[in-house]
């Protein structure tokens, strides 16, 4: 019996640590990352993306990498190839944002909330979408926001790029979205490409610093 046991010890160890080993540096898609189902998340990225005034989506081509909202570090978007941006992260703090999505906006797109969702779900259609953290392929998956309403803050895309008065705008969007647990102290890299058929291509390259 003993020596059954000194045999089963190591098997159990290697049993136990492979769950942790194996864990996802993103959290489950049906989890409540940092309090908040992924569909809140997904539309706290559009209102990022779309309403706020330091308009992160053009902000990004200048190499701007995103900043601290609703207690996470939100991220800008790839929206050009070969982007390449160096992050400064605050250590403990979770990493929200979206490779790849596809909006749409009334009075631009459609009027109606129905046609509003409609187009952005046929809009959503990729040949490639994929991301990679420190080399990891992470699986990703693509929430919809229905339609609601992002409030357009001066100087915003909504307002610098569409033109549209500061206020309320009608919004829906579909888009990979994820929610990266607090990463360890130190360097990391996320890598991303995204193929929309008809619509272009997209992808970058993120250099996280934590600390």
């Amino acid at each position: 019996m003993r020596r059954l046991a000194a045999v089963l010890a190591p098997i159990l160890l290697l049993v136990l640590a492979a769950p942790a080993a194996q864990a996802s540096p993103v959290a489950p898609y049906q989890a409540h990352p940092h309090g908040r189902s992924y569909a809140d998340w997904t539309r706290a990225i559009g209102q990022f993306y779309l309403g706020d005034a330091s308009n992160p989506l053009i902000a990004g081509l200048g190499g701007a990498c995103g900043q601290v909202e609703n207690g996470v570090f939100m991220m800008a978007a790839p929206v050009d190839l070969n982007l390449e941006f160096d992050c400064d992260v605050p250590a403990g703090m979770w990493i929200v944002f979206s490779n790849a999505g596809f909006f749409t906006t009334q009075g631009v797109d459609a009027q109606t909330d129905a046609d509003l969702e409609a187009l952005a779900a046929a809009g959503f259609h990729t040949s490639t979408d994929w991301l990679t953290l420190d080399g990891r392929n992470i699986p990703l998956k693509e929430f919809a926001t229905g339609a609601y309403d992002v409030t357009a803050q001066s100087g915003s895309f909504y307002n610098a790029i569409y033109g549209l008065p500061v206020g309320t705008v009608r919004t829906a969007l579909v888009a990979d979205v994820l929610a990266i647990h607090p990463l360890t102290p130190g360097d990391h890299a996320i890598e991303t490409a995204v193929d929309f058929i008809g619509d272009g291509s997209y992808s970058a390259t993120y250099h996280l610093h934590v600390g």
